[in-house]
């Protein structure tokens, strides 16, 4: 969370990081001298060992969702930060300016053909809306309903090269099958709400709860509203390393078991 008048000087690690606005809006970020301004439902990245930081000068509280890569990097001895010499970086760019340049949607200007860590460092949210929109003119997925993935769109990959990010919508009285997968995911209910079954147990959620789907943990969905979540996940890391499986009941009978054959995801 950010007051108003509070600034979080800029600085910069080996970590990536990524922010979802849940609550608020008048702060920004500013990332390599861009001021990204935030609003609710907007998902913003920070790729390692870019300068960023945070000013709120708008009125009220403004909370976002913060997700990084500590584990990961720690455990293999990666870990560096560096504070900004004079706090608060100043803009060098004008606000927003990055995001102007993928207004065609999907079509990709040439200056980024050949990749780079953060071609667009914001995705706002009526974009997100429209995407999944669409997508509820089709069958849903039977296991996470309408939903999309945040990306890279200079080389098609996860936005955050170590973190999945996804939004999807479960319509009103949708049951999702159940299934289980090698990587643990992180929700967060941006609105609506529901319950979801993890291992037989009920966890009811509603907007702003968050919960998590441990590795390989049998989990259903069921929304009692239209609801969206925001989740991330380790499934970049898993595939790299070739440890992603996910496995699926072919009949569910409320008790933990499996009927069926072993299916391990396919490259």
């Amino acid at each position: 969370m950010i007051l108003p008048g509070e600034k979080a000087p800029s600085h910069r690690h080996s970590q990536g990081a990524l922010r979802f606005i849940t609550n608020g809006n008048g702060a920004y970020t500013i990332v390599e001298g861009e001021r990204i301004f935030m609003e609710e439902g907007d998902f913003l990245i920070t790729p390692g060992n870019l300068w960023h930081g945070h000013e709120h000068v708008g009125e009220g509280p403004m909370i976002w969702m913060d997700c990084l890569d500590i584990p990961m990097v720690y455990s293999m001895g990666g870990t560096f930060f560096e504070p900004y010499p004079d706090q608060l970086e100043r803009p060098r760019l004008p606000d927003n300016f990055l995001a102007g340049r993928y207004q065609g949607g999907m079509t990709r200007p040439i200056q980024d053909r050949y990749a780079s860590v953060a071609p667009l460092s914001s995705y706002k949210w009526n974009r997100t809306l429209d995407a999944i929109e669409g997508l509820s003119h089709f069958d849903p997925d039977p296991f996470d309903g309408y939903a999309v993935e945040y990306i890279n769109p200079s080389n098609g990959e996860t936005a955050n090269a170590s973190i999945a990010s996804w939004m999807q919508k479960l319509p009103k009285g949708f049951h999702s099958k159940a299934h289980r997968h090698t990587h643990a995911t992180i929700y967060h209910v941006f609105r609506g709400s529901g319950y979801s079954i993890i291992n037989g147990e009920k966890f009811d959620w509603s907007k702003g709860d968050y919960f998590v789907i441990p590795n390989w943990a049998w989990h259903e969905h069921v929304a009692a509203e239209d609801s969206f979540l925001f989740s991330c996940s380790d499934l970049p890391i898993m595939e790299k390393f070739g440890l992603e499986q996910s496995q699926e009941f072919v009949q569910y009978t409320g008790h933990q078991e499996v009927t069926g054959e072993f299916k391990p995801k396919t490259a």
